[in-house]
C-alpha cells in the first residue's frame, strides 16, 4: 500500500472518529439535558412536596390553635363560674354571720338589760337593809347616849 492510501485510510479513519465523536457529543448533550430536565423535574416535585408539607403544617397548626382557643375558653369559663359560685358562697356565709352577730349582739343586749335590773333590785334590796341597819344603829346609839346621859345625871 502506499503512503497515500495509508494517508486516506487515516483519513477516512479520522473522519469516522470525528463523526462518533460528533455523534458522541449529541448524545452525551442530550443525556445532558435529559439530566437536566429530570432535575428540574425532581425540583419541581420537591418544591411541590414542600409546599403541601407546609400546607399540611398550617392547617395542623391552625387546627391545634383552634382547640387549644376552645380549650382555654371552657377553662376561663369553668374558672369564671368557679370564681361567681366562690363569691355567691363568701356573700352567702357573710349574711349568714351577719345574721349570727346580730342574733348574738341581741342576746347581749337581753342578758345586759336582765343583769342590769337584777343589779337594781339588788341595789334597792341592799339599799334597803342598810337604811334598816343605820336606823338600828342610830336607835341603838340613841339608846347608848341616853344611857350615858342617865348614868351622868344620877
Amino acid at each position: 500500500m502506499t503512503n497515500e492510501n495509508k494517508l486516506d485510510g487515516l483519513k477516512n479513519k479520522a473522519s469516522d472518529v470525528g463523526n462518533d465523536l460528533k455523534f458522541k457529543a449529541k448524545e452525551v448533550q442530550l443525556q445532558g439535558e435529559k439530566a437536566g430536565d429530570d432535575l428540574k423535574h425532581k425540583a419541581a416535585e420537591i418544591k411541590l412536596e414542600g409546599e403541601k408539607a407546609l400546607h399540611n403544617l398550617k392547617t395542623e397548626t391552625d387546627a391545634q390553635y383552634t382547640e387549644n382557643k376552645v380549650s382555654f375558653d371552657e377553662k376561663a369559663k369553668e374558672v369564671k363560674t368557679e370564681s361567681s359560685e366562690t363569691e355567691n358562697k363568701v356573700q352567702e356565709k357573710l349574711e349568714h354571720l351577719k345574721a349570727e352577730a346580730t342574733h348574738k349582739f341581741e342576746e347581749v343586749k337581753l342578758k345586759v338589760t336582765e343583769l342590769k335590773q337584777e343589779a337594781s333590785v339588788k341595789f334597792d334590796e341592799i339599799k334597803a337593809q342598810a337604811g334598816t341597819k343605820f336606823d338600828e344603829l342610830k336607835k341603838t346609839a340613841t339608846d347608848k347616849l341616853n344611857n350615858f346621859k342617865k348614868d351622868d345625871q344620877a
